[in-house]
């Protein structure tokens, strides 16, 4: 087919030289340059999941008895995500981020056979703000680094068959996270990323548990999608 038009053209041209010539005179200025391809700069919007897996620290002291253990649980978790980035020559950027997101994440705990007694604590929501760096390895190609504020919510439900108590505590934390964008086309990208999150101790009476304290943390592997405005 290139062959074709390329033949096309050259015998327009020799059938019709001087009007080519003139409109090429008018046409020239009127076509534009191609882009010079995705900045990964300005602002964006994005959507993104993935694996979420929540680590526990129980700590138990009444003034007698002290006891202390450890969990696990791996979940889903998702959300959205604003953001800002600026350049800073013409492989750096620099930006903000603020995003939301729940998780799936649940853990329970039974003292009896028929579960009549025990309770559950499960992730609530979660809020992230903060900043990043990036460098553009290739042209479609940003590797970045970020530091954040996180502020989640961990909720309780507690029972003993018949009546039930419950509750919810937010904990503030700092996250680290590293990742790649890959720009599908000058706006829209992909994007993979690795976060940590540690959240501060705490004292677990507002989640319906007494003389324990609490602390965790939150390891998550993401996939996004977004478009940079």
């Amino acid at each position: 087919m290139k062959t074709i038009l390329l033949a096309t053209g050259v015998l327009l041209a020799v059938s019709a030289a001087p009007a080519f010539a003139q409109d090429a005179d008018t046409a020239a200025p009127a076509m534009s340059a191609p882009s010079d391809g995705p900045t990964f700069t300005g602002p964006r919007a994005e959507v993104f999941g993935g694996w979420d897996r929540v680590g526990t620290r129980a700590r138990f002291d009444d003034g007698t008895t002290r006891d202390t253990s450890h969990s696990h649980k791996s979940a889903w978790t998702g959300g959205a995500l604003l953001g800002y980035d600026v350049p800073l020559g013409d492989k750096l950027t620099v930006g903000v981020l603020g995003s939301y997101a729940i998780s799936t994440a649940k853990t329970c705990s039974y003292s009896n056979n028929d579960g009549s007694f025990g309770g559950c604590l499960k992730s609530g929501r979660e809020i992230e703000g903060g900043a990043r760096i990036g460098y553009k390895v290739t042209p479609r190609t940003l590797v970045y680094g970020k530091l954040a504020y996180v502020n989640g919510q961990i909720r309780s439900q507690f029972g003993n068959g018949v009546d039930y108590v419950g509750g919810h505590a937010d904990r503030d934390g700092g996250r680290a996270g590293v990742g790649a964008e890959f720009a599908l086309t000058n706006h829209a990208y992909v994007k993979a990323e690795y976060d940590y999150t540690r959240f501060k101790s705490f004292h677990a009476d507002d989640l319906g548990v007494a003389d324990t304290s609490l602390r965790y943390d939150r390891n998550q592997v993401l996939a996004g999608f977004g478009i940079h405005f």
